[in-house]
């Protein structure tokens, strides 16, 4: 883990973004485009990806190392959402955007954009930590967050059973299958093994690219913003990384988990809390205006935080 690493994996996201940005502008990538590759990686490539990454790194002396440190990211994610809380309280959010306030401060894009950067800067390692932060995160949006978007509209909130439903999506159930295989000492036949990384390394690309297209749909007024949503990045960007910091700390987290953890809980604006507000006819615009900015914000921060951790932590 080192700074160079870093800014070496942001640049390369980077170029992935510029491919998705000129292919947009050229019209090659097209919102039929968009919605395929979104659909592809939902569907196969991040399940096969987290899937075959468990098999091979989801053992049984790695929980034992880690042992309750798995529930640090619980911790992180809880206590980011209550500062949110506290946070938009202080700072006199109005009540009708204070849902989607509090998500985009405390919730981050932990797939689309996290998985591919910590892959980048942390290698296959750092990927069951990713794991294990996303499923503690999408936990916490469904139970805690989507109820309060939900109240900032006019549409009713999900039954629990709805949320709970939601929290087991298609990544988590690719994952816990792996992690049950990679517990076991099953040994699985190279040509699956082979399918699931190679369509699994479709991950990164494609997340990369889609965001370009997203950049480039989006006009000079994406990044005009009110007080809410710099409150918001500013705990995104800032506020979040201590907490989680401070967490790390406590419960004395090793190294590279503790890098892991910090980073993502520096990550963009959940491209969930967008739809979730457009759904339940929330501020929509606002949450679209922080996943925007909080894409380049997030870029510049990461650099910061992996220097920060491998000099002083």
């Amino acid at each position: 883990m080192s700074v160079f690493g870093a800014f070496s994996g942001i640049f390369t996201i980077f170029l992935l973004f510029a491919v998705g940005f000129l292919a947009t502008k050229q019209k090659v990538l097209t919102p039929e485009h968009y919605s395929f590759c979104s659909k592809l990686l939902t569907t196969y490539s991040i399940p096969l990806l987290l899937f075959e990454n468990a098999t091979r790194n989801m053992n049984v002396p790695f929980i034992k190392e880690m042992g309750l440190l798995m529930l640090v990211p619980f911790a992180i994610q809880i206590g980011s959402f209550c500062l949110a809380l506290l946070v938009g309280k202080l700072a006199k959010i109005e009540p009708n955007r204070s849902g989607v306030f509090t998500a985009m401060f405390s919730m981050a894009n932990t797939i689309f954009i996290g998985l591919p950067v910590c892959t980048e800067i942390f290698g296959d390692v750092g990927t069951p930590y990713v794991m294990s932060f996303y499923l503690a995160h999408t936990f916490c949006f469904w139970m805690l967050a989507v109820p309060l978007i939900a109240k900032d509209g006019s549409g009713g909130a999900p039954s629990f059973a709805q949320r709970l439903k939601s929290s087991f999506s298609r990544q988590v159930q690719g994952f816990l299958v792996g992690s049950v295989v990679g517990l076991l000492g099953i040994t699985l036949p190279g040509f699956i093994t082979g399918a699931a990384k190679y369509v699994g390394n479709l991950t990164t690309p494609l997340s990369a690219m889609m965001v370009g297209h997203l950049f480039a749909n989006m006009g000079k007024d994406a990044f005009k913003t009110d007080k809410m949503v710099r409150v918001a990045l500013l705990g995104k960007c800032l506020l979040c990384p201590i907490l989680a910091t401070v967490i790390c700390i406590v419960f004395h987290v090793p190294q590279l988990a503790a890098g892991v953890f910090i980073v993502l809980s520096a990550m963009p604006v959940m491209n969930q809390t967008v739809l979730m507000a457009s759904h339940y006819k929330s501020d929509d615009n606002a949450a679209a205006k922080g996943l925007a900015i909080s894409l380049l914000l997030c870029m510049a921060c990461v650099p910061v935080i992996v220097y920060f951790v491998g000099t002083f932590y």
